[in-house]
């Protein structure tokens, strides 16, 4: 009899307990902004891959700067976010060492004022750069390669309120990546165009970063993000996402100034950017580690 008491009992349990697969995973984050779009999107790739149900959540409270943002995904209130990597946030949470936008994010396009487009056209070099200021988020975790190049910016914690500082005249330029660039001009079409002829490059590795509460879904995200590698599906939403703006942007007829990094850890590994960065910038890239 005893083999049956003890069939009945994991019987009893099971049914108490719904299987593991039939839960749906909950996962919250706080970055509502357009310009987080990519990032969402890839997350929603990844979980896809796994084999049970999950919900991205945005909690209707949450309107916070990156700083507190960052700050609840440390302590566990919130699951995770995806931003450009530093040697405290790899601490401090965990890690997806897998560069979502392909290193895309640290290309640089300059926003200015339409009266001073033509003036600003003719950026050639970092030095010719240096002569005017940029504006900047104070929170942003690449605040210091501005510093580290000796580029002049002036910076406030609203990301909305920095483009109306530019307007303003507070500073000459705004850089931003070439995935943001082409939405953020039009809002601001009759005021502000895009620089041509200059861009700016500095590797910028955005990853997802996890608290550290919850390592197995740093461990799913992970697995879901390297089979969307291995099958195709993230490279053709990489595309699907980037072409357009790669061929809008004219890279080939660009210059291109190479910064350095001084917040990324020493042991990140360098990442492809053959998918959208014309193969005559790659020497000049090797030679400006």
């Amino acid at each position: 009899m005893r083999p049956y008491i003890t069939l009945l009992f994991f019987s009893l349990i099971l049914l108490a307990c719904p299987l593991r697969a039939e839960e749906k995973l909950i996962i919250k984050h706080y970055q509502q902004q357009d310009r987080y779009e990519f990032g969402l999107k890839v997350l929603t790739l990844a979980l896809s891959k796994l084999q049970y149900p999950f919900e991205i959540q945005t909690p209707h409270t949450q309107n916070v700067n990156e700083k507190r943002g960052e700050y609840q995904v440390i302590e566990g209130q919130l699951d995770l976010q995806w931003m450009s990597t530093t040697k405290a946030r790899e601490k401090d949470m965990i890690p997806i060492r897998t560069p979502l936008y392909r290193g895309l994010l640290g290309l640089r396009l300059l926003l200015v004022k339409k009266e001073r487009h033509s003036q600003l056209s003719k950026i050639e070099t970092i030095d010719d750069l240096r002569k005017y200021v940029g504006g900047h988020g104070r929170h942003w975790g690449d605040l210091p390669v501005y510093q580290t190049n000796n580029l002049p910016v002036v910076t406030n914690v609203n990301y909305d309120k920095l483009f109306l500082l530019l307007i303003g005249n507070r500073f000459d330029y705004f850089h931003r990546g070439l995935n943001e660039i082409w939405d953020e001009q039009q809002r601001y079409s009759d005021q502000l165009s895009i620089a041509d002829n200059i861009m700016l490059f500095y590797p910028h590795p955005v990853y997802f970063f996890v608290t550290k509460s919850r390592p197995l879904l740093a461990k799913q995200i992970e697995e879901g993000l390297q089979i969307a590698i291995q099958d195709g599906s993230y490279r053709k939403l990489f595309l699907q996402n980037f072409g357009k703006i790669i061929q809008q942007g004219n890279l080939d007829t660009r210059k291109l100034i190479v910064l350095k990094n001084p917040v990324i850890p020493k042991d990140t590994k360098p990442f492809d950017t053959s998918w959208w960065l014309p193969l005559k910038f790659q020497t000049q890239l090797r030679d400006n580690p």
